[in-house]
């Protein structure tokens, strides 16, 4: 039985025949490109000019003036911007892990190029909450364990920290991203983001071929519409 990669070469040759130069393969990952190379050589019986390979990451940052910031860096300057636009002096220890998921929120958000003043209306609207009652234990447990170096005075206290962190999400997201574009990085998705919306990228190759793709995010499906 064929597998899925031979397919792809038998179908790659029968339209664009030996002269690859100009085709660029875009995978998911590095892995399937050493497979495919050796499908096109034995396939084609023929000298090949192999095309490039590179994967959906190095295809955005390749049509991008940022680059990827460090894991750390990028949560030192979002724990910033937090104490900036709460005026909660939390130390970074205690930050960092929500630091991190903060980051992941805004990459998620980004990459599904939602609209950020939007989502974060809804999000704050839904935290003004009376109580949280309605929390489970561990979501409560979460909650007191990243204030626990403020004085809790119980749920009231819990409440008020909490609110006065989602009332300002969307001034750390928009701090956050402008402190980084100064800077000439950014997270994954705000690079993504950045090139699926920039209508003058200048695409390197003639071809773009994207192979083994499942669920694609809607960076993506800019990019796939556009080109």
């Amino acid at each position: 039985m064929k597998k899925f990669l031979e397919y792809v070469a038998e179908d790659i040759l029968r339209k664009h025949g030996t002269d690859l130069s100009h085709v660029a393969i875009v995978f998911p990952n590095k892995r399937a490109s050493l497979f495919l190379n050796d499908y096109l050589a034995r396939m084609s019986g023929l000298p090949v000019w192999s095309p490039a390979y590179i994967t959906i990451s190095e295809f955005f940052r390749r049509h991008s003036a940022l680059t990827v910031g460090d894991p750390i860096k990028l949560t030192c300057d979002v724990h910033k911007s937090f104490v900036k636009c709460t005026g909660i002096d939390e130390t970074l220890d205690h930050f960092f892990g929500w630091g991190q998921m903060l980051i992941a929120d805004f990459d998620d958000l980004d990459k599904n190029m939602a609209d950020a003043s939007s989502v974060f209306r809804n999000v704050k609207d839904l935290h003004e909450f009376d109580d949280i009652s309605y929390l489970d234990d561990e979501q409560r447990e979460i909650l007191h364990r990243f204030f626990s170096n403020f004085t809790d005075n119980g749920n009231t206290e819990l409440k008020q920290r909490f609110l006065r962190l989602w009332s300002h999400i969307e001034d750390i997201y928009n701090d956050f991203r402008s402190r980084l574009r100064e800077q000439s990085i950014a997270y994954e998705g705000m690079l993504y983001r950045d090139v699926a919306t920039n209508p003058a990228v200048d695409y390197h190759y003639d071809t773009y071929i994207f192979v083994g793709f499942n669920v694609l995010q809607k960076v993506e499906q800019e990019i796939l519409l556009r080109l």
